[in-house]
């Protein structure tokens, strides 16, 4: 079979030879030493949902939250403590002596306590105010753990599509290798000629970078696998891809049933409430009056001695305190309650803001999974057909009525085909569980609830 080499390709050949291509030397090489199979076996197999228990577990992030939502508890538990009064004790003991006269020093002692006790119309507002701020705490721990399980699952998807695409490389450079050693069989025996062996050795020597670059990406990307979900040991996902389609209502529909269960929109209003709480509690605390009680008892001894009867007296207080500056337009507290009055009004504006923002993230995302899951059918036709197509280049090649460019632009169709399968079916998992993440609901409830059953 003759070919026409055009010069210019007959010069880059030559410049490939000079510059090294020696393709004796490189057939007979091994393939590369599989580093990531040495890492995988040292390491901890977990599944998509043991690893999102270790992440509840060890996320640094989600302990910090932790904390403070503890913090938080406590203090709504000892929120009665507004009306736990001042408590104090005093004793003394003092030693009366003159430095003129020759009398005797005395002894004295006395004992003393009291209860303070202030009573202000904002106490209840306070209280309230800080219970929902437990509220708060709690539904910000909730919406951290959702950022740290959607991560996780990212994560592990994309470890998943990772490996499989490794695999697909894997075998493309055993392939190219094949290819490549029956190229330089058929040009020793004048069946191929020198072009079409040299371009079998590229496609063979750029197979294996290609290979080292996603493995070391790989590697990279379990390390930071392990510091999310706070393992102590390396871990590596494991199982394969369970896709189910979903049969999805309305995307107005699911606005309506679901935004008011999402968390952004829920913190929202509490932070409206917490406005309008922090109005009350500045517009009491301005103009209402309060009320101090307070009662002290003192013992000492009678007549001034050491060994006197005690004597013990009491004193009870109660006042009345008015505040006025509160109502002279333009005082500090008059405008500290037009401050809280702003405040209001922004805490609703950016709760409407958040309503539609969050409604057209739910219509977004409901259209992105559709598209997904198109893709996914679309790539999965895509691979049968490229891999029915380098099956039959091959037979054409050995016929000889396929030339070795149309066979490796074949397999390289094929190879993209595999990677872009796999990278689809990620996708479509991604997207399923970020349209549970705004819809409020974990991806078993989204499959639960509007996937195809088979």
């Amino acid at each position: 079979m003759i070919r026409c080499i055009r010069p210019k390709a007959l010069t880059l050949i030559a410049a490939g030879i000079s510059g090294g291509f020696l393709w004796g030397q490189v057939g007979s090489s091994p393939l590369p030493v599989n580093e990531v199979a040495v890492i995988e076996s040292k390491a901890l197999a977990v599944t998509l949902e043991e690893a999102l228990d270790l992440a509840l577990e060890g996320n640094t992030s989600l302990q910090a939250q932790g904390v403070a939502l503890e913090s938080s508890r406590r203090a709504a538990q000892s929120s009665w403590n507004a009306f736990l009064p001042g408590i104090s004790l005093s004793g003394s003991l003092s030693n009366s002596h003159s430095f003129t006269s020759g009398s005797e020093a005395q002894w004295n002692w006395g004992a003393s306590g009291g209860l303070n006790l202030s009573l202000t119309a904002g106490i209840p507002v306070q209280m309230k105010l800080t219970a929902l701020q437990y509220e708060m705490a709690q539904i910000s721990y909730e919406s951290q753990v959702q950022t740290i399980m959607a991560n996780v699952s990212n994560s592990f998807y994309k470890l998943l599509t990772a490996k499989k695409n490794l695999q697909v490389l894997e075998d493309n450079l055993a392939l190219t290798k094949e290819q490549y050693e029956q190229s330089q069989v058929n040009y020793n025996r004048g069946l191929a000629s020198e072009l079409d062996m040299l371009r079998s050795q590229y496609a063979f020597v750029s197979a294996e970078p290609q290979l080292e670059r996603a493995q070391s990406q790989y590697e990279a990307d379990l390390v930071a696998f392990q510091l999310l979900i706070g393992s102590e040991v390396p871990v590596i996902p494991t199982g394969d891809f369970q896709l189910q389609q979903l049969n999805l209502p309305a995307a107005q529909d699911l606005v309506d049933i679901y935004l008011e269960n999402r968390l952004d929109v829920i913190q929202k209003k509490q932070l409206l409430q917490e406005a309008e709480l922090k109005k009350t509690s500045q517009v009491l605390s301005a103009r209402a009056p309060s009320i101090s009680l307070s009662e002290s008892i003192r013992m000492s001894p009678a007549g001034g001695k050491m060994d006197g009867e005690p004597s013990i007296s009491g004193s009870f207080s109660i006042g009345v305190s008015i505040p006025v500056d509160g109502f002279i337009p333009g005082s500090s507290k008059s405008l500290s309650i037009k401050n809280t009055e702003d405040a209001v009004t922004t805490a609703r504006m950016n709760l409407e803001t958040t309503k539609a923002q969050a409604s057209q993230d739910i219509v977004t995302k409901v259209k992105e999974v559709k598209l997904l899951w198109n893709e996914v059918e679309i790539a999965r036709l895509n691979e049968t057909i490229a891999e029915r197509a380098y099956q039959l280049s091959q037979e054409g090649y050995g016929a000889g009525l396929v030339s070795q460019t149309d066979l490796e632009n074949s397999r390289q169709q094929m190879v993209s085909a595999q990677l872009a399968g796999s990278t689809s079916q990620s996708q479509y998992l991604v997207g399923v569980e970020q349209l549970a993440h705004a819809l409020g609901l974990t991806e078993q409830e989204v499959y639960e609830l509007y996937g195809i059953k088979e």
